[in-house]
């Protein structure tokens, strides 16, 4: 069984449910009923008449429709109940109140295997409703006494239960205050494919359209108050979702009205009623701010106005004030006058900024704005009876509305959010790309630079080392021959010196890897025989040493002219049988020790007169971060040089 995701189910179920509620309008737009089902009764006439009172009170069980007092008044439905003035009075026994009975006879109903129906598109008032059908109780509404439900069209069944008979009479008794008007629409009757269709239609359009869009405005807000959280710091226009969510709250909290109350509210008839009215006032109020964060031309007079009316308003109808002061009913006419002139300003005012601005999104939230107030002016009418009954508030579409257009306005900004990122990622790719081809350039030309500096400083080195070693025992040497002041043998003996000093400024040129070890090698390869020619026995006593990373060629050669200046001293002066050389590490350093077992001197002596060869061999230990230590003695001399394992400077 293949494996559906939710996100697939509910779009389908969506598009389910709208594809029926389409043809359910369409059906009742195109014929007055289905051609299969039996013709419904129409009823458009009753008797009337009216019981002053006080308080309210539950409707009887059964009731005696003949018993019942006249005189009755004929009256053609849809009918209207017009607000009566109250007298002063005693209230003590509760409000004064009006109970209007409607009646009216039923033709025989075709006999139908299906049972019937009685539908109500509308009834209103400040009360409750009851219905009968032969005296027998049919429905009675269980809400509140103000917010009752009244919206929700009526479906009540006839002839449901066991040997029940379709109704010769019905009798409706609605029970409302008699300071407010009411009223009742026409009534149909028939069995449920007959006359069901319409119920249907009327309900989604009228309560299970708002319910959904109102739910669904809420659940986006909630997003974007989430959204709002984690970007608002930020985000600078993160703003603008705290107002979606402020205005998706509002709506809702506005749209309740619609489609509650057919069940008793958590809240009193007063608190339920200032949350009504004023919701109104604060969804002008937030849609304004919204409209001037999209034309980004703020008044601050307007702002000042909308602000002070809505916090007003929403103070002094409070149900909180003791005394005779008049509840949020008696002021909502006064109040709504009052909106609709702060409404028709603000949105008149942002209308014209938006098209200064050139905000179409401002301009499409603000037409829309206007509109529903025209909307607004229309639910006023139908509330007072001033047009047909059996309307529709359209408030409930202006949210309908609201919600897709504030959809549109966050859609069209979330998709310009993303394209902008994708233009900033473009442009930084293509920034990133030049900075890379850049700095490759730069890279080769650096390359470039530093091989011939490092060429430049290396044949500067080795150019020095010529001139101080090589070259200066050559001249000497030229010199002492040319004045006749040499044997063939000593001149022998110098040119060997000057041809070990060349190999090692050869062999300081070859790459060693770090590796002290094949330096030294190198070493005994070079001077190896010219050792054992003389005589003297080489002890080469080397253990493992770390890798020097800083053994580069001219430290090489540094460590090189070190050691072969104590060998060379040790040939020329110390008259030694043997030469040891030894490796340890220890504390950090490598060293490297050349003991002879000659007549040895006087290190003090050597350093007052300032010997050539153990000046360089000091500073070249200098130079490589090291030292060399001289100990001379009658049994010997020793050299000892201590070379860093890591060095903090290059």
């Amino acid at each position: 069984m293949p494996v559906i995701s939710p996100y697939r189910r509910l779009s389908r179920e969506w598009q389910g449910g709208c594809a029926a509620l389409l043809l359910l309008t369409l059906r009742a737009l195109a014929c007055p009923y289905p051609a299969h089902a039996a013709e419904p009764l129409h009823i458009t006439s009753a008797e009337l008449f009216a019981v002053d009172g006080h308080g309210f009170s539950p409707p009887p069980y059964t009731l005696d429709t003949v018993a019942l007092p006249g005189p009755w008044e004929p009256v053609a439905l849809p009918h209207a109940l017009p607000p009566q003035l109250v007298p002063p009075g005693d209230d003590t026994m509760g409000p004064q109140t009006v109970v209007t009975w409607y009646r009216t006879q039923l033709p025989p109903l075709a006999s139908s295997p299906e049972p019937g129906y009685l539908y109500i598109p509308r009834w209103k008032t400040d009360g409750q409703i009851a219905v009968y059908g032969d005296g027998r109780l049919l429905y009675q509404s269980h809400a509140n006494w103000l917010w009752n439900g009244s919206n929700h069209p009526l479906w009540i069944p006839l002839d449901e239960t066991a040997d029940a008979q379709p109704p010769q009479a019905l009798v409706l008794r609605i029970e409302r205050l008699r300071a407010t008007g009411g009223a009742i629409s026409s009534l149909w009757l028939g069995d449920e494919a007959a006359i069901g269709w319409r119920y249907r239609v009327r309900d989604a359009l009228q309560i299970q359209l708002p319910l959904m869009t109102s739910a669904a405005f809420l659940a986006v807000g909630m997003f974007a108050l989430a959204v709002w959280l984690r970007q608002r710091k930020a985000f600078p226009g993160a703003s603008l979702y705290l107002l979606f969510f402020i205005t998706s709250a509002v709506s809702w909290i506005r749209c309740l009205h619609y489609y509650a109350g057919q069940h008793r509210l958590p809240v009193s008839d007063d608190w339920f009623g200032w949350l009504t009215v004023n919701s109104l006032f604060w969804l002008v109020a937030t849609a304004h701010f919204f409209l001037v964060r999209l034309h980004h031309l703020p008044l601050p007079w307007l702002n000042h106005l909308v602000i002070t009316v809505t916090a007003a308003t929403s103070v002094l109808t409070l149900p909180v004030f003791p005394g005779n002061w008049p509840n949020v009913t008696v002021l909502a006419p006064l109040a709504y006058i009052l909106l609709l002139a702060m409404g028709a300003t603000a949105f008149t005012c942002g209308l014209r900024n938006a098209w200064r601005a050139g905000s179409r999104d401002g301009m499409l939230l603000a037409g829309w704005s206007l509109l529903s107030l025209t909307f607004g002016v229309y639910d006023w009418l139908l509330q007072n009876n001033h047009v047909s009954v059996e309307g529709s508030f359209l408030g409930s579409y202006a949210s309908v509305g609201a919600f897709f257009i504030f959809m549109y306005i966050m859609f069209r900004r979330y998709t310009g959010a993303l394209d902008g990122v994708r233009q900033v990622n473009a442009s930084l790719e293509e920034k990133l790309q030049a900075r890379e081809a850049e700095l490759t350039q730069s890279h080769i030309r650096l390359r470039d630079i530093e091989q011939r500096q490092t060429l430049s400083q290396e044949r500067q080195r080795l150019m020095q080392d010529m001139h101080d070693g090589l070259g200066s025992s050559l001249v000497s040497a030229l010199r002492v021959v040319e004045g006749g002041r040499l044997q063939e043998a000593e001149v022998a003996e110098v040119l060997k010196s000057c041809i070990d000093d060349l190999k090692l400024a050869i062999d300081s040129m070859e790459p060693i890897g770090a590796d002290l070890l094949l330096l030294l090698a190198t070493l005994r390869f070079r001077l190896g025989n010219r050792l054992e020619s003389t005589g003297i026995a080489l002890r080469w006593e080397i253990s493992d040493l770390p890798a020097l990373d800083w053994l580069d060629p001219r430290n090489a050669l540094h460590i090189l002219r070190i050691l072969q200046e104590a060998l060379a001293n040790t040939l020329k002066h110390a008259q030694a049988t043997e030469i040891r050389v030894t490796t340890s590490t220890a504390d950090g350093f490598v060293t490297v020790t050349i003991a002879d077992n000659g007549t040895g001197f006087s290190v003090a002596q050597a350093m007052h007169r300032g010997g050539k060869g153990l000046s360089n061999q000091l500073r070249r230990a200098q130079a490589i971060g090291g030292e060399v230590l001289l100990e001379s003695s009658a049994a010997g001399t020793q050299l000892t040089l201590r070379l860093p394992v890591n060095r903090l400077n290059g």
